[in-house]
Protein backbone atom coordinates (compact mmCIF):
# COMPACT_ATOMS: atom_id res chain seq x y z
CA UNK A 1 0.00 0.00 0.00
CA UNK A 2 0.84 3.69 -0.49
CA UNK A 3 2.47 5.60 2.08
CA UNK A 4 -0.19 7.83 1.40
CA UNK A 5 -3.97 8.77 3.78
CA UNK A 6 -6.27 6.54 2.61
CA UNK A 7 -8.70 9.34 2.20
CA UNK A 8 -6.79 10.77 -1.04
CA UNK A 9 -8.80 11.74 -4.34
CA UNK A 10 -5.72 11.14 -6.34
CA UNK A 11 -2.63 9.80 -5.16
CA UNK A 12 -0.58 12.30 -6.79
CA UNK A 13 -2.82 14.93 -5.81
CA UNK A 14 -2.42 14.45 -2.08
CA UNK A 15 -5.51 16.51 -1.56
CA UNK A 16 -7.43 14.55 1.22
CA UNK A 17 -11.34 13.99 -0.08
CA UNK A 18 -13.06 15.27 3.26
CA UNK A 19 -11.27 18.83 3.02
CA UNK A 20 -13.30 20.86 1.15
CA UNK A 21 -11.80 24.45 -0.45
CA UNK A 22 -13.04 27.20 1.72
CA UNK A 23 -15.60 29.95 0.58
CA UNK A 24 -12.79 32.31 -0.19
CA UNK A 25 -11.22 29.30 -2.16
CA UNK A 26 -14.40 28.67 -4.64
CA UNK A 27 -14.97 32.39 -4.90
CA UNK A 28 -10.94 32.86 -6.14
CA UNK A 29 -11.63 29.70 -8.81
CA UNK A 30 -14.68 31.20 -10.01
CA UNK A 31 -13.52 35.02 -10.58
CA UNK A 32 -10.32 33.41 -12.56
CA UNK A 33 -13.00 30.67 -14.44
CA UNK A 34 -14.93 33.63 -15.36
CA UNK A 35 -12.03 36.06 -16.10
CA UNK A 36 -10.90 33.21 -18.80
CA UNK A 37 -14.17 33.34 -20.11
CA UNK A 38 -13.62 37.08 -20.37
CA UNK A 39 -10.55 36.72 -22.06
CA UNK A 40 -11.45 34.40 -24.74
CA UNK A 41 -14.52 35.92 -25.59
CA UNK A 42 -12.88 39.08 -25.98
CA UNK A 43 -10.30 37.52 -28.22
CA UNK A 44 -13.07 35.86 -30.22
CA UNK A 45 -15.06 38.88 -30.94
CA UNK A 46 -11.63 40.54 -32.22
CA UNK A 47 -10.89 37.89 -34.70
CA UNK A 48 -14.92 37.61 -35.90
CA UNK A 49 -14.35 41.42 -36.47
CA UNK A 50 -11.54 41.00 -38.59
CA UNK A 51 -12.01 38.09 -40.22
CA UNK A 52 -13.31 38.03 -43.75
CA UNK A 53 -14.66 34.09 -43.57
CA UNK A 54 -15.30 32.64 -40.28
CA UNK A 55 -14.78 28.71 -40.34
CA UNK A 56 -17.84 27.19 -38.37
CA UNK A 57 -16.46 24.50 -36.51
CA UNK A 58 -13.76 26.84 -34.82
CA UNK A 59 -16.55 29.28 -33.83
CA UNK A 60 -18.61 26.55 -32.55
CA UNK A 61 -15.40 24.74 -30.51
CA UNK A 62 -14.68 28.51 -29.06
CA UNK A 63 -17.71 29.11 -27.65
CA UNK A 64 -18.12 25.99 -26.22
CA UNK A 65 -14.87 26.41 -24.72
CA UNK A 66 -16.60 30.18 -23.22
CA UNK A 67 -19.48 28.21 -22.16
CA UNK A 68 -17.59 25.82 -20.34
CA UNK A 69 -15.26 28.29 -18.40
CA UNK A 70 -18.41 30.15 -17.53
CA UNK A 71 -20.28 27.13 -15.89
CA UNK A 72 -16.77 25.89 -14.28
CA UNK A 73 -17.13 29.72 -12.76
CA UNK A 74 -20.70 29.58 -12.03
CA UNK A 75 -20.63 26.23 -10.36
CA UNK A 76 -17.98 27.33 -7.91
CA UNK A 77 -19.82 30.28 -7.23
CA UNK A 78 -22.91 28.81 -6.54
CA UNK A 79 -20.61 26.28 -4.20
CA UNK A 80 -19.54 29.13 -2.36
CA UNK A 81 -23.15 30.01 -1.82
CA UNK A 82 -23.72 26.96 -0.31
CA UNK A 83 -21.50 26.69 1.80
CA UNK A 84 -21.95 30.56 3.52
CA UNK A 85 -25.65 29.97 3.60
CA UNK A 86 -25.28 26.48 5.44
CA UNK A 87 -22.60 27.97 7.68
CA UNK A 88 -24.29 31.50 8.17
CA UNK A 89 -20.58 32.86 7.50
CA UNK A 90 -21.13 36.73 6.86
Amino acid sequence: MNAMDEKTACPSAGTPVDDEPSIHDLLNEARLWLQYAHGVTTTLADLVHESDELDPKQLSLSLEAIAAMTQAGLERMGEAHVQWAWRGEP
